[in-house]
């Protein structure tokens, strides 16, 4: 059975380790258990994420050990049991709450095995590939969180996110959606509110997931009144951190300093990811890889889902319009219209999603860790958005419409990549 992540669960308990793993595994999440661990153990085959359920001095042991083994540096490493020491909660990618049920669990850890996909997904296209050099290392810059108020008895320090964090007041939801969706850009958004208004919350933040330029935005959101079943609720939809309106300003800036940190993190992989389009491998202004650089890079990808039973999804988009237009208005105008489509499949995939032009009217883009029947609803929402898109092809006195046509395939044993390619092309419907 595919996977779409590896974890490993360090804990003295066995039974406690069993309860938690079982949530994961339902999740498709492949879970090994240890009782104690050092980096050593896990050298030869580093897992996505390292989750430690053991006292905070053996926390602090083994984050210091993983940190300082080359093979285990880049590993998540979440520490579930609430009040973490200074030293455990700055080493650790995310310190859970010593209530957080094993149901929550898996959900606010999936920002964490998905900057694991994306740095194996930087590995995977790097290989003989001559990236330019990265500028001028520099650490980062301030952090622009956005602060949220939907509940007027709220009381946060004014220095709460920092000096330039944006503070805005939102009488509704639907204000709240216009504010984040407008020019600005965020590396947070907390959202306060009062816990009548849950049921509102759990739909906005629903729907700011469902929004693709919002995808990868952390959102913290703090509410008084949540028992266990709220804050699952809470996370299910997407949300990354829930805390309640008890909870001491320093803890609350800690959940904010750890998100904005794996924004960090996700830049600095997304940054290499874009380095690895050049000339040599792709269309640089379209965001899009050759037929040539994906076939070599299927080819790695495929055997690492392979050796690690991991899911991956290909989908072929076709564009029959592609060729019509190149009928009624020539090669120039199909072109045009074809590194739109282009440009605009690259804004609307994940990052460490690959997009890939085989010609005027065809597209293959590879999903990794990604289940064809969540493949297929991520094309088909992403075909939706190309549908109602009036594109503007010079010479062409009219706006131009496309229906893209998606097919999904899935790696079977053996498989080359003009294998999956060809079941995708033939699946498209």
């Amino acid at each position: 059975m595919s996977n779409i992540g590896n974890l490993c669960i360090v804990c003295p308990d066995r039974d406690r380790s069993a309860r938690v793993a079982v949530h994961f595994e339902r999740a498709r999440y492949r879970v090994e258990t240890r009782a104690a661990a050092e980096a050593e153990d896990l050298r030869a085959n580093p897992p996505d994420v390292v989750l430690i359920l053991d006292t905070p001095e053996a926390a602090a042991r083994m984050l210091r050990d993983l940190r300082e083994t080359p093979e285990t540096a880049d590993v998540s490493i979440a520490f579930a049991d609430g009040d973490a020491p200074g030293d455990v909660a700055d080493a650790a990618d995310d310190v859970l709450p010593a209530d957080l049920d094993a149901d929550a669990m898996v959900f606010r850890l999936q920002p964490l095995f998905r900057l694991a996909t994306m740095r194996c997904e930087m590995r995977l296209r790097a290989q003989g590939v001559e990236m330019p050099p990265p500028g001028p290392a520099h650490a980062p810059g301030p952090a622009r969180a956005l602060y949220l108020g939907l509940d007027p008895a709220a009381t946060l320090p004014a220095d709460f996110l920092g000096r330039d964090a944006v503070w805005e007041s939102a009488a509704s939801t639907a204000e709240a959606e216009a504010i984040i969706t407008g020019p600005g850009t965020y590396d947070l958004v907390v959202v306060d509110a009062p816990h009548p208004r849950l049921e509102e919350i759990l739909a906005f933040c629903r729907d700011m997931r469902d929004n693709p330029r919002l995808f990868n935005l952390p959102f913290l959101v703090r509410m008084p009144g949540l028992d266990a079943a709220d804050a699952r609720d809470l996370y299910r939809v997407g949300v990354s951190r829930v805390i309640g309106a008890g909870a001491t300003a320093a803890a609350a800036q800690s959940e904010a300093r750890s998100l904005i940190a794996l924004q960090n993190n996700r830049t600095a992989v997304r940054e290499a990811l874009r380095r690895t389009l050049t000339e040599a491998t792709g269309h640089p202004r379209q965001a899009v890889y050759t037929e040539d650089f994906l076939k070599r890079y299927l080819d790695r990808r495929l055997a690492a889902a392979a050796a690690h039973r991991r899911a991956l999804s290909a989908v072929h988009l076709h564009l029959p319009e592609a060729a019509s237009l190149r009928e009624e208005a020539g090669e120039a105008a199909c072109r045009i219209l074809s590194e739109q489509i282009a440009r605009w499949l690259a804004r609307l995939i994940r990052v460490e999603d690959l997009a890939a032009r085989l010609s005027d009217s065809d597209f293959v883009v590879v999903l990794p860790d990604t289940l064809p029947s969540e493949a297929q609803v991520v094309m088909n929402r992403i075909a939706g958005v190309l549908t109602f898109t009036d594109f503007a092809v010079p010479e062409v006195y009219r706006p131009v419409k496309v229906w893209p046509l998606v097919g999904v395939a899935a790696p079977e044993p053996g498989d080359r990549p003009e294998d999956i390619l060809a079941r995708a092309r033939a699946a498209l419907a």
